[in-house]
């Protein structure tokens, strides 16, 4: 999944705690929905262009699905966020958990990255050849519909929001 669909069906995902968040929280939820990309990505791809190493002959950073991906992640920000009962890291963390179910209903995350390290300490191998093959996914018809279906959700939500009057 791509950035809108995260955003809009992980922005459904968790209506109900999204309604009451206050705007510094939903800033936080929006962080989140997107935090394992933003992490893994570069991760991959950066260490990838520098070397020239992609999938198995990366070593651990052998995939785009990496550390920010995992269980052990996700456990990671949810004790951060009871010891310090932030509410925007409490938001925070609920949009990483849509990421995950999003990406496990894309088709794009498995157990195993989930449960890291607990089978192994290796990642799934990065299945593209290039960045652009990567992102030629989109047309992917499950990507595509998540695309399109998180878009139609921010919109609606974006024009509702601009017809409410101001208090």
């Amino acid at each position: 999944m791509f950035v809108l669909g995260h955003l809009g069906l992980g922005k459904k995902l968790a209506a109900r705690p999204f309604r009451h968040f206050p705007p510094v929280d939903k800033r936080a939820f929006f962080v989140g929905a997107l935090l394992p990309d933003l992490i893994d990505k570069p991760l991959y791809y950066i260490p990838a262009w520098l070397t020239g190493k992609h999938g198995a002959a990366a070593g651990i950073l052998s995939g785009t699905h990496l550390f920010a991906h995992t269980g052990l992640f996700l456990v990671i920000l949810t004790a951060a966020a009871l010891v310090t009962r932030s509410r925007p890291l409490r938001a925070l963390v609920i949009g990483v958990a849509t990421h995950f179910v999003l990406d496990f209903v894309g088709l794009s995350m498995n157990l195993g990255t989930l449960l890291w390290p607990l089978f192994g300490w290796h990642f799934p191998t990065y299945p593209f050849k290039s960045l652009s093959q990567h992102l030629g996914t989109i047309f992917n018809p499950i990507t595509f519909i998540g695309e399109t279906l998180g878009a139609a959700i921010l919109w609606s939500d974006y024009r509702k929001a601009r017809r409410r009057p101001v208090p």
